[in-house]
């Protein structure tokens, strides 16, 4: 199985197979009080106090963008086209279509003129964090309404809907000579026995990270997951080679309820 120094092509393309391979309202302001005169003060108002501004609503996460590919991507380093930085195939082996989250949705700060017609998504290829331009045209865009938070030094698993907790679970994540990667990712491929090895439970959910210690789990190039067990024994510990473990019921809700695409942040 390639490791990452393999094409950006293969390794997406082998996406699934490599993962099978590894070891691992606004209030209204208060009404002002009628002004009273005190008796025997001049017959003058004192001046009224300055109104209460009225309190801002609390800003709300918004839901992120998952770009799906309707046929095969390109991605450059800018939209200008200067380099080319990655080339995607519409499918992956598993035959599900190859997805990308959206870094910087269009209208977003910091996008401009140039950039119309061009979305900046994050890459499932290392470096961790890699990010390129693709063309609007070559994906369909689904707003994403969860999103998954792993808490590393808690070793918790935290579901969320937009603000809203839905559910927590323990989690299993790296020992100390294999962490776990911390930083933004997301869910890139579903793989489930008999495509995944019954070691990884009941479901694997891939994500766009990668060890930072090893190029290779067994045969595979280092793709870490949210996954099953087959040992529940093991959860809430740090033993992995840095996979996030969850008991078979959590992550066959996890796989049931979350898209690929959406997004998983692990902090330490």
């Amino acid at each position: 199985m390639p490791s990452r120094r393999s094409g950006p092509w293969l390794a997406v393309a082998t996406l699934a197979v490599a993962l099978a391979a590894t070891g691992c309202s606004r209030d209204a302001a208060p009404e002002q009080a009628p002004l009273r005169l005190t008796p025997g003060a001049p017959d003058t108002a004192p001046a009224p106090s300055a109104p209460t501004a009225p309190a801002r609503p609390a800003k709300h996460a918004a839901p992120a963008v998952a770009a799906v590919a309707k046929t095969d991507v390109t991605a450059w380093s800018s939209p200008a086209r200067q380099r080319m930085v990655g080339l995607f195939p519409a499918r992956q082996s598993s035959r599900e279509r190859t997805t990308f989250l959206v870094a910087q949705p269009p209208g977003a700060a910091g996008a401009t003129a140039k950039a119309a017609g061009w979305l900046r998504v994050m890459l499932p290829r290392r470096p961790n964090g890699s990010t390129g331009w693709i063309r609007r045209d070559q994906v369909d865009l689904v707003s994403l309404r969860n999103r998954v938070e792993v808490d590393l030094s808690s070793r918790q698993l935290t579901l969320f809907e937009l603000d809203r907790v839905v559910r927590r679970w323990p989690v299993t994540v790296g020992r100390r000579a294999t962490p776990t990667p911390t930083g933004r990712f997301y869910i890139t491929v579903k793989l489930k026995p008999p495509a995944i090895s019954p070691v990884y439970g009941a479901f694997a959910l891939g994500l766009s990270g990668y060890s930072n210690v090893l190029d290779q789990f067994g045969t595979g190039d280092g793709q870490i997951a949210l996954h099953g067990t087959p040992n529940p024994a093991s959860v809430g510990r740090a033993v992995s080679h840095g996979c996030v473990r969850l008991d078979n019921q959590a992550i066959i809700k996890l796989a049931a309820e979350l898209p690929l695409g959406t997004p998983v942040t692990i902090k330490g």
